[in-house]
């Protein structure tokens, strides 16, 4: 199994009623060649976005900011929750909050300053004809920095490991509640605190 990634900056920060902040737009296409010479069908994405609305209902569909190293979620890195999902022909728009989190809060702040986009992240391996196979894992959308000259698709591939895991091992991979990230979030906090803490009576 192969970490796959796609990115996509289709997508609007925008300011809801609540006054906290979203990502809105394209999150990932059927039937589309990307510049990774990969195309998803409609039949493969469909389902993967199927279960994925079950993680949207439990909200457990967490986000990291930038690419992460490996499938699993990191909670010290959570920066977005997805909250929906939609088809509008091929493409899967969907809308993501971005929390009040540390990386949530950088990536306020980038918004402000410049340009995301909006990355998915997922389990599979590849055709010879460029098509992703049936199995194929969707996992999560993350929020990315990195530039991009398409408006849409650019390369977003992360190959560095193999996953000799079987992709079922991952099917409760993001299932993590709220009480569970806060609990992990609020335990790197006091560890950092407490770090923080120490090198500074260490200076003293």
């Amino acid at each position: 199994m192969r970490l796959i990634t796609e990115e996509s900056y289709d997508i609007q920060l925008t300011e809801g009623k609540d006054k906290a902040f979203y990502a809105v737009g394209i999150f990932s296409s059927a039937e589309l060649e990307n510049h990774n010479k990969r195309k998803y069908s409609r039949d493969i994405l469909g389902r993967e976005v199927n279960e994925i609305g079950k993680k949207i209902e439990k909200r457990s569909c967490w986000g990291e900011l930038g690419h992460p190293p490996s499938p699993e979620i990191n909670a010290e890195k959570i920066a977005i929750l997805t909250e929906e999902l939609e088809w509008k022909g091929n493409d899967v728009y969907g809308k993501a909050k971005i929390l009040d989190t540390p990386m949530g809060k950088i990536a306020k702040t980038l918004v402000s300053e410049g340009r995301l986009g909006i990355s998915s992240r997922g389990l599979g391996t590849v055709g010879d004809n460029g098509y992703v196979n049936e199995d194929f894992k969707l996992l999560t959308w993350d929020l990315v920095t990195d530039p991009s000259n398409d408006p849409s698709w650019v390369n977003g591939i992360y190959e560095g490991k193999e996953w000799k895991s079987n992709v079922e091992e991952y099917s409760d991979l993001n299932e993590v509640t709220i009480e569970e990230a806060q609990e992990k979030f609020f335990k790197y906090l006091s560890n950092f605190i407490n770090e923080l803490k120490k090198k500074i009576g260490e200076e003293k």
